[in-house]
């Protein structure tokens, strides 16, 4: 009997999804804030969030069996945009970072400094004139403004997010302010992007644009982008922009992408080294200081206009690296060798300049394939090393995953769903318990990736 065509198969698997995800949005009228910790069905979402990863990773199987068909290409894009329609109205399942953002864009939308002052110094004013009254002000004249800032998680901590972030919140708060739909609208289009970037880098490499289904289709971005509504899609999209624009010979439109993705988040610094010696390689010395020029300035421009609050522009991201660390594998065993956090951070550092050395010695002759896959063993090393292993984290490889499908890092997208159940522990009062739940999520990935880097060696390759 002859196989079905992949159009029927992504039907139905999508049509499954589609109900999964209606069953989380149901599950997560359950998570309102301040009510009902214990009796949330956080066990339940993580189960439901299994199942659908079930279904997504048998797309992806079929698109590999079937990926040379001439399947409607639009249909992933389809069932991508209704996935997360679905979710678009949802309540946010244990997470309150755009609390935080709401706070954030309202004050940038009113010509005022985020960096400056903590959500706590704000509350805390006397009510005196002074250079908090601003700010104080903007709590006084919107009741939904006092709400929202009693609900920013960390409030002793500045605002560590970029420029490039304080940009999208204030836009958010402009459209419509305070409004969580307005930021997951945002999100939803940058999301969209993303996708459309992704395709023609496919379709520069020569592979089928199918394989953007990886992302597309992926519960992990649907969930951390859309419901949880993390930033982290902005930068991606900028990221994946910067990578399109260099191996497409836009130089400057890369480095200037590559300049915005650094705004956005600090992450992508780490792969200056690799843009500036691709464009070496390729376009000569001279393209290629240009292309730092370029960057560094991007960066100075976007940092400029908030020079005023002095330390405060850097003091939320000292913070995280001196005490920030969850839900990850590697550095928690590495801090409890060294004992020294800082110590511990440089020897992070020293091993991502490792990554970034090897990885510039596999592209000496400076072809695409080599720089994005690069690019990609160094975003996974910096991700896989980090303090703080944080889901929405791994939206920055899944792009990668696309362009080099590898069964580890699929399997990874899916078992960070496990990360919710640290919440189920805390609030029984065993938060201890979650450090089994770390052994789940990375034991079985670090197995399948020892397999991959064997069967590589062997001359066998994965999915593709």
């Amino acid at each position: 009997m002859p196989d079905r065509p992949l159009a029927f198969w992504l039907t139905v698997l999508g049509g499954l999804s589609l109900v999964l995800y209606a069953v989380i949005a149901c599950l997560s009228q359950s998570f309102s804030y301040g009510h009902g910790y214990q009796d949330r069905p956080i066990l339940g979402f993580v189960g439901v969030y299994g199942l659908v990863f079930i279904v997504y990773a048998v797309a992806v199987w079929r698109v590999k069996r079937q990926a040379t068909e001439a399947a409607p290409f639009t249909l992933v894009l389809i069932f991508a945009a209704l996935f997360r329609l679905v979710v678009l109205f949802s309540e946010p399942i244990q997470e309150d970072d755009f609390y935080r953002y709401l706070w954030d864009g309202k004050v940038v939308a009113s010509g005022l400094n985020p960096y400056r002052f903590t959500p706590r110094e704000v509350q805390t004013d006397n009510g005196k004139e002074g250079p908090l009254q601003p700010y104080r002000e903007l709590t006084e004249t919107d009741a939904r403004f006092a709400l929202l800032l009693s609900r920013v998680n960390h409030p002793d901590v500045p605002t560590l997010y970029p420029p490039v972030a304080q940009a999208v919140f204030g836009l958010a708060a402009l459209i419509a302010p305070g409004s969580l739909l307005a930021l997951r609208l945002i999100f939803f289009c940058f999301d969209l992007a993303v996708c459309g970037v992704i395709v023609k880098l496919l379709c520069h490499l020569g592979r089928s644009p199918l394989w953007v289904l990886i992302y597309a289709w992926s519960p992990l971005v649907i969930k951390e982008t859309i419901n949880s509504s993390h930033y982290d899609v902005v930068p991606t999209f900028l990221l994946v922009l910067a990578l399109l624009a260099l191996v497409t010979g836009r130089l400057s439109v890369g480095f200037l992408s590559l300049g915005g993705a650094i705004l956005g988040k600090v992450f992508p610094v780490v792969l200056l080294p690799l843009f500036a010696f691709h464009a070496w390689r390729r376009y000569g010395l001279g393209k290629a200081c240009g292309g730092l020029v370029l960057t560094s300035l991007v960066v100075a421009c976007g940092y400029a206009p908030f020079v005023a609050a002095g330390s405060g522009l850097w003091q939320g991201f000292v913070t995280f690296a001196e005490h920030w660390q969850t839900n990850s594998f590697v550095f928690p065993l590495l801090h409890q060798m060294v004992t020294d956090r800082w110590l511990a951070n440089g020897i992070v550092a020293g091993c991502l300049a490792g990554a970034v050395w090897v990885a510039l010695r596999w592209n000496r002759e400076g072809n695409d394939v080599g720089f994005l896959r690069g690019c990609f063993f160094v975003m996974g090393t910096l991700l896989l090393l980090s303090p703080v292993g944080n889901p929405w984290y791994f939206l920055w490889v899944l792009p990668f995953v696309c362009l080099f499908p590898r069964v580890s890092w699929l399997l990874l997208s899916g078992l960070l769903g496990l990360y919710y159940t640290a919440f189920y522990f805390l609030y029984r009062g065993e938060p201890e318990m979650f450090r089994w739940v770390v052994w789940l999520e990375y034991l079985p990935f670090y197995a399948v990736l020892a397999w991959e880097a064997r069967r590589m060696r062997m001359g066998g390759i994965t999915l593709v």
